[in-house]
């Protein structure tokens, strides 16, 4: 019963924040209650309905600018870069993990936030960005336990599947 009324509280200041001239903001304790509410009935949804990934994606916005120094910062940015990258947002998606990697960089998940840039900028067909991106990775953080495999696929960024089975046929 919480959670319903937490999250309608949420749409209610959401649809308050579209309208008028004064926007309205929740405090922090209302934001991380309404993040969490929105992450556990729409976890699955956000990619088919971009209305709802864009409006967790307004809650992580509010969150972040106005607590830029809580713990929980680099957390919501980083979910909502994958929210974005999830929907297509790729720049977007992007801009905030590159903010994770300058602005919190004792952030425990750096790397992954670092692999996470590769692979949008391979999703997004940017190639040349995408090897960049998937080198640092693995020079930056030799002992993660993806870095092996990255530093092994890396050469493959870019070609059909067809071109990668006749690589990995050669090896």
């Amino acid at each position: 019963m919480k959670k319903i009324f937490v999250f309608a509280f949420a749409c209610v200041m959401l649809a308050g924040c579209k309208g008028g001239d004064e926007e309205k903001v929740l405090g922090h304790d209302e934001l991380i209650d309404s993040i969490a509410t929105m992450d556990s009935l729409y976890a699955f949804e956000m990619v088919a309905n971009p209305e709802k990934a864009n409006a967790i994606i307004d809650l992580y916005t509010q969150f972040v600018k106005g607590y830029p120094e809580d713990s929980l910062a680099p957390v919501y940015l980083m979910k909502m870069a994958e929210t974005q990258i999830s929907i297509g947002e790729f720049e977007a998606g992007i801009a905030n993990l590159d903010s994770i990697i300058t602005l919190y960089p004792g952030f425990e998940e750096v790397a992954g936030c670092q692999f996470l840039k590769g692979w949008a900028y391979e999703q997004n067909e940017q190639y040349d960005k995408a090897r960049e991106a998937y080198t640092v990775f693995v020079t930056e953080y030799p002992d993660h336990v993806l870095a092996a495999d990255v530093k092994k696929a890396l050469p493959m960024v870019g070609m059909s599947p067809e071109e990668q089975l006749k690589m990995v046929k050669k090896q």
